[in-house]
């Protein structure tokens, strides 16, 4: 299990590190070739697909987690459900068109999705219409096909996979910015990107995994229909997540004007840092955590998010803090200038991604299982708080406010997780959680919390109160690798040798 983790957070780090030079790149060569306004436009524009984008998602995460369930206990059935997918895939998406075709003629779904009225509104909407439709005729179904790959055991070929989507869009974005296209010529070629990258993976996925073909033979309506009906959770939980992520945005645009967008994307793209660290290093856990769960197995999961808090937990939070003095120097040459560094915002970002950080796995697990109620609850929550705080708070703090809601909403949700998690996956079936092992998570968590929340008040900066912080994050570390098993301690240690041993 570790050296198959190992494995895809290796490939995945190094996509995530390639997004990174991406995003450095791409902001300073767009804010150049464009100018805040074009480029303002284009981000309130793509946030306005990923939100309608989102009807989608949550379908296709469940059939994807049914898919994982099943691959182990019913292979006609896996191939049921992944056929009759596509009628789910089929109603979902006359909905997004039907919502895309409705910023034509009603103006405030348009104005709710951050386009005016005027020529360049009109530009915005026919490219919204145009990335919708080349979603539909790819991504949409093969998303759900793509999610075989895990339970398959290749999600380290999926990896590669996600990096070579990452790179098609980074080419687009860049020849757009550089010819300098408006708005529906460069939704054309991100389109036309999409679509070739989709293509092409489809090919891959038929070719790895030959038994599964045709991928619509035996598809039942009235089965498709069902699972759409059963993952209405998971759709709301996903939109209102894909509402709350891009929902900024188009606020941001409307409270203020799209100019003012890059000050807030390009401080999230740097606290997204973080949040993908997270993401590389506990994905790879999720067929096991799934098969732990299948298997009523409680107390390994106890074992395994002991043992991903003392090693992802310390490592994001030491991280995060030993990175925060650099920050402003680098954002400066990144941006050339033309974007001036909110620090209270960066802080407050900053603290909701090490709370979020602690609770991941136990989101990852209660997601991979199809927990529907925590997770629309958990989504709510954040959406609710971040949004509204910053709605309501934005004219006397500006862009804090939306830190202050991401961090309250981040806060609530994940007290929300840890305590369903603890209730229903651990002592309802006779596990036992030591309190021992709480002790260097939350000091770690919460030395690095009050650091930020302090500075992005101004009651501190990088000082003697940056010091204790380190030191107090390092100390929780040294304790919690303590208070794990000599049998589980071992089993850590050897993985450097399994990386340097990977083929």
């Amino acid at each position: 299990m570790e050296h198959r983790a190992a494995k895809v957070s290796l490939v995945s780090g190094l996509s995530t590190l390639l997004g990174l030079v991406f995003q450095f790149v791409s902001v300073p060569v767009c804010l150049h070739y464009w100018g805040k306004d074009a480029y303002g436009g284009w981000l309130a524009l793509f946030s306005a697909f990923m939100v309608i984008r989102g009807l989608d998602g949550g379908y296709t995460a469940f059939v994807g987690n049914k898919l994982n369930y099943l691959y182990h206990q019913d292979a006609l059935a896996l191939h049921e459900h992944l056929s009759s997918a596509v009628f789910g895939v089929a109603l979902i998406s006359v909905l997004q068109l039907l919502l895309v075709c409705g910023t034509f003629a009603f103006e405030p779904l348009s104005v709710m999705l951050g386009m005016a009225s005027d020529h360049a509104g009109l530009a915005a909407k026919t490219g919204l219409l145009t990335l919708m439709i080349s979603w539909i005729l790819t991504g949409s179904y093969l998303g759900v096909v793509h999610r075989l790959l895990i339970p398959a055991g290749l999600m380290y070929q999926a990896a590669w996979w996600a990096m070579g989507f990452q790179i098609s869009q980074f080419v687009a974005i860049m020849a757009s910015a550089l010819f300098r296209l408006n708005l529906l010529e460069t939704s054309a070629l991100f389109a036309l990107a999409q679509l070739a990258i989709y293509v092409a993976s489809a090919w891959y996925v038929r070719r790895a995994l030959p038994s599964f073909a045709p991928w619509l033979k035996g598809a039942r309506c009235g089965l498709g229909f069902a699972d759409l009906g059963r993952s209405t959770f998971l759709t709301a939980s996903n939109l209102v997540q894909q509402g709350a992520i891009n929902g900024f945005v188009l606020l941001i645009s409307a409270l203020a004007t799209p100019s003012a967008v890059p000050a807030f994307t390009t401080v999230r793209t740097l606290t997204n840092l973080w949040t993908s660290a997270t993401t590389i290093l506990s994905a790879p856990l999720l067929p096991d955590v799934v098969r732990m769960h299948a298997g009523g197995e409680a107390q390994k999961l106890v074992t395994i998010n002991r043992a991903y808090w003392v090693l992802v937990g310390s490592g994001v939070n030491l991280g995060a803090v030993l990175s925060y003095p650099l920050i402003p120097f680098l954002y400066g040459l990144w941006t050339a200038h033309a974007v001036t560094l909110d620090g209270s915002l960066l802080c407050l970002l900053l603290g909701s991604v090490v709370v979020a950080n602690a609770g991941a796995l136990m989101a990852l697990h209660l997601n991979g299982i199809n927990s529907l109620g925590v997770v629309l609850g958990a989504s709510v929550v954040r959406a609710t708080l971040g949004l509204g705080i910053g709605a309501e708070c934005y004219g006397r703090y500006g862009l804090a406010a939306f830190g202050m809601g991401i961090l309250a909403g981040e806060f609530c949700a994940t007290m929300m997780t840890a305590f369903f998690f603890v209730r229903y996956e651990v002592v309802a079936k006779g596990a036992h959680l030591p309190p021992s092992s709480l002790g260097p998570v939350s000091l770690s968590t919460g030395l690095v919390l009050v650091f930020f929340v302090g500075a992005a008040l101004g009651w501190w900066t990088v000082g003697a109160v940056w010091l204790v912080t380190l030191a107090g994050v390092g100390s929780a570390a040294v304790w919690g690798w303590y208070t794990l098993e000599p049998e589980l301690q071992d089993r850590l240690r050897a993985i450097p040798g399994k990386l340097v041993g990977l083929r």
